[in-house]
């Protein structure tokens, strides 16, 4: 014999199970409008526990990377900032050298040379202004402000020390790309050469020769180190004398969305590995001063001669930093280049863990909306069973 249903009427099996079914079409229902207005197949944490986590950390690496790209680009327009200054002071220095030989000429009267020099030293002033001038959202970018530069104390930098072969600091120029540390002369009258050598890095050493033999207010430039020294008349002094350079002060961009700046030491942020995460660079000083112009003149024969080496020098040491200025804008132009494929990888790794498949949830949808109708129309059957009772009492 089979199993008997039976008539009960304080519960209604038939109508709880029903009941039942319906609420899970309508709540699968309710699910399936919430993704499809939303987009996103995770909008609680009781939608994929894990799945939220993971999105959560993957959502916040994609925005770190795009802010990241932004200063990417802002560093860009700084350094073009930088350059626009430094062409401006280019042209000048092409101006003044024209001035200067001019000048170096017994064809010109000193009367001549005096109007001469009232052009040099505007146009000088004007180096100054400019570098003082140029500036990115409120930074100064030219004008030394974060430049490397020689640590003065004479302890440590023994060639700035009294009647030692350089006068002072600002007989020394330093590119942005010298190498830090601490660096030694040494001194030939025989084979007229003066050699400077890292204390450390056997490799970065350079000596120049001159053919003449060296004199006061002589400037050596040491191309392949970033460094140029204006020797004074205690020049022979400068025999194992010491120089030390400083870092200085590095314009910082981030790179990356993480806070490691353990990498490249370089500042201003971009990237999303422990190790790239920030860009560091510092720009010469393109002032008269920080170019070795600051007590030029065009007033005599000789001064006029000596400027036009020193202009050199100067032309030199821009040109250096435009160069440093380029290096950096390509390697910016790669880093943004590479965070965009990174957003753009991790933006489809994201979707696939946290967006709707809108085709499935179209189908769900339509499934659970006949399930909810059917549920409700066999519920409101399910209701009525209890009263068929009522036939056994008449």
């Amino acid at each position: 014999m089979g199993f008997q249903q039976g008539f009960r009427i304080n519960t209604n099996t038939a109508s709880l199970n029903t009941y039942r079914s319906y609420g899970s079409a309508q709540a699968g229902l309710e699910r399936n409008i919430e993704r499809l207005s939303s987009g996103m197949r995770i909008n609680r944490a009781a939608d994929d526990s894990a799945g939220l986590a993971i999105s959560q950390r993957m959502n916040n690496q994609v925005r770190g990377m795009q802010q990241a790209n932004r200063n990417s680009q802002q560093a860009n327009n700084m350094l073009q900032t930088a350059e626009g200054g430094l062409d401006q002071i280019s042209n000048i220095l092409g101006r003044m050298r024209e001035l200067a030989v001019q000048s170096a000429s017994d064809g010109v009267n000193a009367d001549d040379r005096a109007s001469i020099d009232l052009e040099y030293q505007q146009l000088k002033a004007e180096i100054t202004r400019i570098g003082d001038a140029t500036e990115y959202n409120g930074t100064k970018l030219i004008n030394g402000h974060k430049a490397k530069g020689i640590d003065e104390t004479t302890t440590v930098s023994t060639a700035l020390a009294a009647s030692s072969g350089i006068a002072n600091a600002n007989d020394v120029y330093v590119a942005s790309t010298a190498q830090d540390g601490e660096y030694e002369f040494t001194y030939n009258a025989t084979d007229k050469t003066l050699k400077l050598a890292h204390a450390t890095d056997t490799d970065a050493e350079q000596t120049v020769t001159f053919a003449d033999g060296f004199s006061d207010g002589d400037e050596v430039h040491f191309d392949e180190l970033g460094i140029s020294v204006k020797l004074d008349s205690s020049f022979a002094s400068i025999d194992g004398k010491k120089l030390k350079v400083d870092e200085g002060n590095f314009y910082t961009i981030q790179v990356g969305s993480n806070n490691d700046a353990s990498a490249d030491a370089a500042t201003f942020s971009s990237g999303t590995n422990a190790t790239e995460n920030r860009i560091t660079f510092n720009i010469g000083d393109a002032t008269a001063d920080g170019l070795g112009l600051d007590g030029s003149d065009l007033t005599a024969l000789g001064n006029s001669q000596h400027a036009i080496n020193e202009l050199d020098a100067a032309i030199a040491k821009v040109n250096d930093e435009r160069s440093n200025i380029g290096a950096l804008q390509n390697r910016f132009e790669y880093t943004s280049s590479n965070l965009m494929n990174s957003i753009q990888n991790n933006a489809a790794s994201l979707s696939t863990i946290r967006d709707a498949d809108f085709a499935v949830e179209a189908a769900d949808l339509a499934r659970n909306q006949i399930l909810t109708q059917s549920s409700s129309a066999m519920l409101a059957q399910a209701n009525s069973l209890s009263q068929n009772v009522l036939g056994l009492i008449r």
